[in-house]
């Protein structure tokens, strides 16, 4: 008797130090697109605490999961020590598609700002993603993603983002697909730059697949791109509002966050030595944005004197002081922040 499948299932993976940035794509979804899954799979490791997957629980029913997969050649796994393995559990998408019409894949690093279950309109070839940059340059191709050429392959062809992906029930045989993935990045891993992006775009061209693709910049625009019509805004680089400073950019992330903590997760693992350090910054509605910025005024060695001035700035949000002068260069916008602050700085002589 063939079982009924479920429509959707939500896949995410992180080590377990990172499960605070996944309970913020959950409270997103949760205000959101509330409906939009039947069931959600979390793939994390042995260091996710009791504290963080209990506070999870209490925004969706969830299913954790050890994911210990590590790539065989010890070299490249160093190469790529920048990723975690957790991006590679992506594969194991595939091995849902007998219980589910459509499985979703979301990165940890998303900002749910909008109703999102139009994606569930797609996924009608089997694989759906979105292409990799809006615009697209005329010279981008799937050779981004490799630190070099794979012989036999385009490497000028079409590239995705395989930050969000979808595959559904039309991809025949999609145990296939995960052995052959897994296959390729044992054979491939010296090549690819971006773990397993470029391995997903050698299995489109192995098998010929047709990539549905959905509105980049509605489904998953870049925090560097046109974010006027976004629902989810991917925060990639130095975007991420746990660790670096963009002052009111993200701040539906930070009320998330503040919802979290609440809710009773662990704090984000880089702000526990922030708070400490730049105690006296943290408060308000703005907390997380106020000492985020004084990290950054501290990296460019204007706070040596901090601790000596004696005009107080408990009473205003330094982070709005900082973008409220216009038409500034950024350096210039910090040295006014820093006059208004009354902060005394020394400067050393640079010799050139």
């Amino acid at each position: 008797m063939n079982k009924t499948k479920k429509n959707a299932l939500l896949v995410m993976a992180v080590t377990g130090n990172y499960l605070f940035s996944v309970g913020n794509v959950l409270l997103g979804i949760k205000k959101y697109s509330p409906n939009m899954f039947d069931d959600i799979v979390i793939y994390t490791d042995e260091n996710a605490t009791l504290q963080d997957k209990e506070t999870i629980q209490k925004i969706f029913p969830v299913t954790f999961k050890i994911y210990d997969y590590q790539i065989p050649n010890k070299k490249e796994r160093e190469r790529l020590a920048y990723y975690s393995n957790m991006p590679y559990a992506r594969f194991e998408m595939l091995t849902y598609l007998d219980q589910y019409k459509k499985v979703f894949w979301f990165d940890s690093d998303f900002l749910i700002t909008g109703d999102i279950s139009g994606l569930l309109e797609y996924g009608k070839t089997g694989i759906s993603m979105s292409i990799d940059m809006e615009p697209y340059p005329e010279t981008h191709g799937v050779h981004a993603f490799f630190i070099k050429d794979v012989p036999g392959y385009n490497m000028n062809a079409k590239a995705y983002a395989s930050g969000l992906v979808i595959f559904s029930d039309k991809l025949k045989e999609p145990l296939k697909f995960r052995d052959y993935l897994y296959k390729q990045l044992d054979k491939y891993s010296s090549y690819t730059k971006y773990a397993e992006q470029g391995i997903l775009q050698l299995m489109i061209e192995d098998f010929n697949l047709k990539v549905e693709t959905f509105p980049k910049l509605k489904y998953h625009a870049f925090s560097l791109e046109n974010k006027s019509c976004a629902k989810i805004i991917h925060l990639i680089a130095q975007t991420k509002p746990w660790e670096y400073f963009s002052g009111s950019a993200y701040n539906e992330w930070y009320e998330n966050h503040k919802k979290w903590i609440k809710l009773g997760g662990g704090e984000a693992y880089t702000f526990k030595s922030l708070i400490t350090e730049y105690q006296r910054y943290f408060y308000g509605q703005d907390r997380y944005q106020n000492i985020l910025l004084m990290k950054e005024l501290n990296k460019l060695n204007l706070l040596q004197n901090i601790n000596n001035t004696k005009q107080s700035i408990f009473y205003t949000n330094i982070w709005q002081r900082f973008f409220s002068i216009k038409n500034l260069k950024i350096e210039n916008r910090i040295f006014k922040v820093i006059t208004i602050l009354g902060i005394k700085i020394k400067f050393k002589k640079v010799n050139k």
